[in-house]
């Protein structure tokens, strides 16, 4: 298999698998027990806790382990009504996970406002400025676009939230950015951030919530006094261990990584035009993610090339991987107001640390194939 959806999810590195059987195998017991196996699995989960704090520039204590990103979504969204914000700001091109939790937990009680986007899925500051007249607010602001990649400049969006009240909140969806970009969020102005293990080559089922500790908190989940009391349910910590190995791999091999993820890029882009594939970037060139294309291709339609590339064993996506059940457009690429044959010719490949030259150069030789067939039927 040739894989080319890391923006879906990763394969585990060795490190993290080694740490999630270690401690499968011989760290089984439930961290609230308090007995000797029970403590050295509570070492384990408070271990864990640090590295991944240190990796982002917060607190042990300010990091809660969640299922998931979507999880760790909805839990700030639903701050919304404990905080008692008078209205809350995102984007049209957040993750269905946030969208969908602004819908559940705000409803017509709490004023909603989502930002547009431009036609290179830059979200509109001036919008953003506009939104806000000094009420207390809650803005979720995607920091790195799960379809196009585009990074948002967070740290401008969040001083000038801030600028505008001290007490709103900014929390940013980081599941697609956690593990391969710098993030600092005392640096950045983060008050919450939303981060899964799967998409930085950790294990499925476990992600974190970073929460400012001066934030107040209500658990999203009823139950025992798991998380301090805010998260209950007994905790993975084979899981969480794995996670925590995985994010502080990626964070030490970070230059090596994107310095290899960017000449498998190069290659790719080099390969296109040397093939004479006629294809445009759908996102902003300056702004956008290594690893993260999406292109459209002249001609070809893009669930068709992934059905052909399949066959082929080659593994890519045509949007998010949370929506493909839907016959819906892309909304990221509609909401950039790209017109509908640039949108149906959208694919997505998305690079990481396993792949390699001859995978991408593999790829593209499809891809080539793929435009001369669909031009002799035309």
């Amino acid at each position: 298999m040739i894989y080319f959806d890391n923006a879906a999810t990763t394969q585990m590195s060795s490190v993290a698998l080694d740490a999630l059987m270690d401690v499968s195998q011989n760290n089984y017991g439930n961290p609230s027990s308090l007995y000797n196996t029970g403590r050295r699995a509570r070492g384990i989960l408070e271990e864990s806790r640090k590295i991944i704090a240190n990796c982002i520039g917060a607190l042990p204590e300010e990091i809660y382990f969640t299922s998931c990103g979507t999880e760790s979504d909805n839990w700030a969204i639903s701050q919304c009504v404990n905080q008692n914000v008078e209205r809350l700001i995102s984007s049209q091109v957040e993750h269905h996970a946030v969208l969908n939790a602004i819908e559940k937990y705000c409803g017509d009680e709490i004023e909603t406002i989502l930002l547009p986007v431009d036609r290179k899925c830059n979200i509109d500051k001036n919008a953003l400025i506009k939104s806000l007249d000094g009420r207390k607010s809650f803005v979720s602001i995607m920091f790195q676009n799960n379809e196009t990649g585009v990074i948002q400049p967070i740290k401008e969006m969040a001083k000038i939230v801030h600028n505008d009240n001290p007490d709103s909140t900014f929390h940013t969806d980081a599941v697609q950015a956690v593990g391969h970009t710098q993030i600092d969020v005392n640096e950045l102005g983060i008050d919450m951030l939303s981060a899964s293990a799967h998409k930085f080559n950790g294990p499925k089922g476990i992600g974190f919530l970073y929460v400012r500790k001066n934030i107040s908190l209500v658990p999203l989940i009823a139950g025992g006094g798991q998380e301090r009391g805010n998260r209950a349910g007994t905790e993975s910590v084979a899981a969480i261990y794995s996670m925590a190995k995985a994010l502080e791999e990626n964070i030490i091999k970070q230059e090596s990584i994107q310095k290899k993820v960017s000449k498998l890029e190069k290659i790719l882009f080099n390969e296109l035009d040397r093939s004479e594939v006629n294809y445009c970037v759908n996102g902003d060139l300056k702004r956008r993610a290594c690893g993260v294309i999406n292109i459209s291709i002249e001609d070809v339609d893009g669930e068709g090339m992934l059905h052909l590339l399949d066959t082929h064993d080659i593994c890519i996506s045509t949007g998010s991987a949370c929506n493909s059940e839907s016959k819906e457009p892309s909304y990221v690429l509609s909401a950039m107001k790209l017109d509908e044959e640039r949108i149906d010719s959208a694919i997505r490949v998305s690079l990481g640390r396993f792949n390699t030259e001859e995978e991408v150069i593999e790829l593209v030789k499809w891809i080539k194939h793929f435009c001369s067939v669909t031009k002799s039927i035309m």
